[in-house]
């Protein structure tokens, strides 16, 4: 398992790495058939802004319980979109997915004014980004397409029925900060709140996670059970790699990013659908983050 602390050189680690696996790919698919693809499904405008305070899935997480959290996430999903365009091969196409239809604006000129050469290759689309990457994959003709897919939420908003999605077309490497925030919803009696069982059910795809997380066991009292939390940070990390080799080929141990106070913010994932491609793919990212 990768850990580190965060610092300024966090979230340049982080677009290096995203830099480094996008060149190599595009390198090793330059002589092959394929049309490919980038996707961010959370594209902002290109240069990520905070969430607005208040909104209910960001502080169910806790993620903006201190201000500096808000600096941190906006670190650590700044500049990807930007890194895929400004490679030296560009990829056949780019989709960006953002509900916002004045971000949706904002990234378009973004694109025209630095990029321009690639305007025709880029599809804004705006809207939810479960259902649009959902549909996206449907529309696809995986013979012969191929394709990178960076998923940054600043929480819990993907369902894993994308993810199911995603794997489901055996043609796409995924990359996924997943939140893990998700811990503080794993309160030490057991979670009681529906709303957050709910929420822990989408994110993992499944109600195995209380398994997982808490042991029961007799007490005094007839018919009561006692109730001991087995979360920990490294628990979570094998979870949902073990829950990311259901729907892909292969996962990889990700790193964990952390914020500036220490404690985790994501867990970079990283996982590849295609059965021929995968023992390459997972090699490179594999070194990549290692380094």
């Amino acid at each position: 398992m990768g850990d580190q602390s965060f610092g300024g050189e966090w979230t340049e680690d982080k677009l290096r790495w995203v830099r480094s696996y996008l060149e190599r790919y595009q390198e090793a698919l330059k002589n092959q058939r394929f049309s490919t693809w980038y996707v961010d499904a959370f594209a902002g405008t290109g240069s990520r802004s905070a969430p607005e305070i208040g909104d209910n899935e960001f502080s169910l997480l806790g993620l903006l319980d201190n201000p500096s959290d808000q600096v941190d996430v906006c670190r650590y999903r700044d500049g990807s979109a930007k890194i895929a365009l400004a490679l030296e091969r560009p990829f056949h196409r780019y989709l960006f997915i953002e509900k916002s239809k004045s971000k949706c604006e904002e990234l378009e000129s973004v694109i025209r004014a630095q990029f321009g050469n690639l305007v025709e290759r880029c599809t804004i689309r705006p809207g939810e980004a479960n259902a649009e990457l959902c549909r996206w994959c449907e529309e696809r003709d995986w013979s012969h397409d191929r394709a990178v897919v960076f998923l940054d939420p600043f929480g819990t908003q993907v369902k894993w029925s994308t993810i199911a999605a995603l794997g489901a077309t055996k043609g796409v490497d995924l990359w996924y900060l997943f939140p893990m925030s998700v811990i503080r919803l794993l309160t030490r009696d057991g979670v009681k709140e529906p709303s957050w069982r709910d929420c822990l059910n989408s994110v993992f795809g499944t109600t195995e996670w209380e398994q997982r997380f808490y042991k029961r066991s007799p007490t005094l009292f007839e018919n009561i059970e006692g109730v001991t939390r087995t979360v920990s940070v490294e628990s979570v990390q094998n979870f949902i790699e073990e829950r990311l080799k259901t729907c892909f080929v292969d996962a990889i141990s990700g790193n964990i990013l952390k914020n500036s106070r220490n404690s985790p913010l994501f867990l970079l994932c990283f996982a590849v659908a295609n059965k021929k491609g995968a023992p390459i793919a997972g090699r490179i990212a594999q070194s990549i983050l290692r380094n």
